[in-house]
């Protein structure tokens, strides 16, 4: 498998996503997940796959499972406040968004190297360093505000099939302007070009 691949039917999608030693994270995603799909989750998951890529039912009969099964019911999205006097939140302690967005490590990294800039600014005292943890904080939100967007709206599966490209067209453009704004930084004392 040479990328991602996304399979989205009414009310429901699925997905293949390159991992390590040729190994796929091969996920599904539905509106809800109710107590009896949890209790058959081996059933719910093949037949929620097969009818969201059925494209995809010769390769999957193919290939082996090398692990167990994990449910995610499901959880509002949230932001909070990522920083204060003396602590500071990135990754799921900062702000969190379905998975589907397959995302959630990026924004970890990513804030990990915007909150270690405000720590390396907020070194001159105290008024630098909320004037530096106010820059973290905007920063991380400005760069989560269209990835939540565009997250939740195809999390949330209250879509026409037809409405998917335009919601994944929003969320690439949502990870392109995360991509511009890291590609301009200052890897320290190397300048992008």
């Amino acid at each position: 498998m040479d990328g991602f691949e996304w399979f989205y039917r009414p009310g429901m999608s699925a997905g293949f996503i390159p991992t390590n030693d040729g190994q796929v994270c091969v996920w599904i995603g539905l509106p809800t997940l109710t107590s009896g799909m949890m209790r058959s989750l081996d059933r719910t998951f093949t037949d929620t796959l097969d009818r969201a890529a059925p494209e995809a039912r010769e390769r999957l009969a193919r290939a082996e499972r090398v692990g167990r099964l994990f449910a995610f019911p499901g959880e509002v999205g949230y932001q909070r406040q990522p920083c204060g006097p003396g602590w500071a939140l990135v990754g799921d302690a900062s702000h969190f968004k379905d998975p589907l967005s397959t995302h959630g490590i990026t924004d970890a990294l990513r804030d990990a190297e915007f909150l270690a800039d405000a720590i390396c600014e907020a070194g001159a005292g105290p008024a630098s360093e909320a004037a530096a943890f106010r820059t973290y904080h905007a920063t991380r939100n400005h760069l989560s505000d269209g990835l939540f967007r565009a997250t939740d709206a195809l999390a949330g599966y209250d879509w026409h099939i037809s409405e998917v490209p335009g919601l994944l067209k929003g969320l690439a453009a949502a990870m392109k302007e995360e991509l511009d704004v890291l590609a301009q930084r200052d890897w320290h004392g190397r300048h992008a070009a």
